[in-house]
């Protein structure tokens, strides 16, 4: 029982270490519920490792850099990318803005390594949060009184909004740890997968509020507080980990909103103000990424299917260049004659040596196997949208009853008799 009054009890009376889930309203439990089920289908998504893997490097880059941007860091994506695949690049005088995303990306394949060695059983400790706060410091022109990887030994602030005082520092950031293991407890004990969810992505996002408030360190304390909330989330085996970061990059495009959240959960008390709006911006985060998946699934059955539809065509170079043409076109994008002859530099020549009439001829063929639709006199689309079968309103066309066996459903618009 803690009996030493501390000087944090009358400065920041808001560290009360406590949470009432009861306190969230029901559109709140309703937008988790959406993160949960949004989770969930990422996780059991079929992809082709290659496509996996470049999702993941853009959302690990896109979280890194916004990350750094909210501390007020000018790099563009593009930069970065440059950074990544070529090494820096800038000049001396904004070099310092290259090592901040360095040591961003460094901190989150540190993350990303525990994640997969913990097997869901993570637990917080000052001393890895400090780990933390050394990678992303390191090599880093700092003050004199930031010291990576240790707390700070002065009183510190950010505008108007000053840290806990220096002499509780070390003391509440073992409280917090304790008090975020024990919703981690918690979280592990429910049977139900979506409640331990809810547990998770509380103190996910409590971790990253209390770290703000607290402000252990002398500088940095954003993107430490960001690098925990997106470990929590990684560790949990209920985020993929293409998902743990999206809030950084939600927190970095509504950023002053994320400030004034900060503030009012502060002077006003209002935590769950704060959880709100990490939960809607995790689902809007959550769905741009299950579209984003679900584009490239598309992709990847329309290949499939142009090619089951080219399997009884004679295997020439006529039929390459058919199938081709079609699988170069993007989906949803209309294209003119002019445009489809020069669509790629082999289409172009190949064009250029054939009659006049040969791309009429090809385009006929695309129309008669189903392929390609003409929205307008002389305007062309792939029909990738044949491979959206469950849109809410249904694609028109000849339905073909398929026999089954007594007791069966009947597939393909059939009925049970």
């Amino acid at each position: 029982m803690e009996t030493t009054h501390r000087a944090y009890a009358d400065s920041h009376p808001w560290l009360t270490f406590k949470f009432d889930n009861r306190d969230l309203p029901p559109l709140i439990w309703a937008q988790l519920g959406e993160c949960y089920s949004k989770s969930m289908h990422l996780i059991g998504t079929p992809l082709m490792p290659g496509t996996a893997d470049h999702l993941s490097v853009i959302y690990l880059r896109r979280g890194a850099l916004a990350s750094a941007q909210i501390e007020g860091n000018t790099l563009t994506q593009e930069e970065v990318d440059k950074l990544l695949e070529r090494g820096k690049t800038q000049p001396p005088s904004r070099e310092y803005l290259e090592q901040e995303v360095l040591n961003v990306m460094a901190a989150l394949e540190s993350v990303r390594e525990t994640a997969a060695s913990v097997d869901g059983d993570f637990r917080l400790t000052p001393e890895w949060i400090k780990s933390i706060h050394a990678m992303l410091m390191a090599d880093m022109e700092l003050e004199d009184h930031v010291v990576p990887g240790e707390f700070r030994d002065v009183n510190v602030g950010v505008g108007l909004y000053r840290g806990a005082p220096t002499e509780d520092v070390e003391f509440l950031m073992q409280k917090l740890c304790d008090w975020l293991n024990a919703i981690l407890d918690d979280a592990a004990k429910q049977e139900q997968p979506e409640n331990r969810f809810y547990f998770v992505f509380l103190a996910a996002v409590l971790a990253h509020l209390y770290v703000a408030w607290i402000h252990p360190f002398g500088d940095g304390n954003g993107r430490t507080s960001r690098l925990i909330e997106c470990a929590i989330l990684a560790t949990s085996g209920l985020v993929p980990w293409v998902s743990a970061n999206v809030l950084s990059d939600f927190y970095n495009r509504t950023k002053s909103r994320y400030y004034t959240r900060l503030s009012e959960a502060s002077i006003h008390g209002d935590v769950v103000g704060f959880v709100a709006y990490s939960a809607q911006g995790f689902r809007d985060e959550l769905r741009a990424q299950v579209e984003a998946v679900q584009h490239q699934q598309r992709l990847v059955a329309w290949v499939n299917y142009v090619h089951e539809r080219f399997r009884n065509e004679p295997q020439n170079r006529i039929a390459k260049r058919r199938r081709d043409l079609l699988l170069s076109m993007d989906e949803d994008v209309e294209y003119t004659r002019d445009q489809l002859e020069i669509i790629t530099a082999w289409h172009a020549r190949e064009y250029a040596k054939q009659h006049q009439r040969t791309l009429s001829r090809d385009l006929g063929k695309l129309k008669e196997l189903g392929l390609v639709e003409e929205v307008r006199k002389g305007v062309f689309e792939a029909k990738v949208w044949l491979m959206s079968a469950f849109m809410p309103v249904p694609q028109l066309g000849t339905v073909m009853p398929v026999r089954a066996d007594a007791g069966s459903l009947v597939a393909e618009g059939g009925t049970t008799e």
